[in-house]
């Protein structure tokens, strides 16, 4: 690199730091677009369940999961009604219907934030893919004047 001009041997580095840059954000959006899945997983399962606890009866038995692969029997109390997160750890009873709405209303959100992220990602791809040919062309430089 000894071989470049001061401009060139800069806007190297420049172009070298917002590849660095974006490679980061890229790796946040990954990992955003992961937890965004797992979010996704758990709501699909969490319907499922309440759709099997809507078809069975009141006092039907049931196993709990406590943690470890360990469960406990229990009996179903309700089976019209079920307590759903709300947020900043506040939980309400509501009927079946309603939480299944709620679910599928917090399912369209997340798939819309994964779109985004995903959009931004590729973006970010762009831009990376876009950057290299330049800095490509600066280092061939380099070797040519050797």
């Amino acid at each position: 690199m000894e071989n470049l001009s001061l401009e060139n041997r800069q806007r190297l580095q420049r172009i070298l730091n917002e590849i660095g840059n974006y490679q980061a954000t890229a790796d946040l959006l990954r990992q955003q677009i992961s937890f965004l899945a797992a979010s996704l997983s758990e709501l699909s399962m969490t319907a499922e369940t309440i759709r099997t606890i809507k078809e069975l009866k009141p006092e039907t038995e049931i196993l709990v999961p406590i943690g470890s692969d360990s469960f406990v029997t229990a009996k179903l109390a309700l089976t019209d009604k079920v307590t759903v997160g709300l947020g900043a750890d506040v939980a309400a009873e509501q009927g079946i219907d309603d939480a299944m709405r709620m679910l599928e209303t917090r399912t369209v959100e997340i798939e819309q934030a994964m779109e985004r992220a995903r959009q931004e990602l590729e973006k970010l791809n762009e831009r990376i893919e876009a950057l290299r040919p330049e800095a490509e062309r600066i280092l061939e430089k380099t070797k040519e004047k050797k």
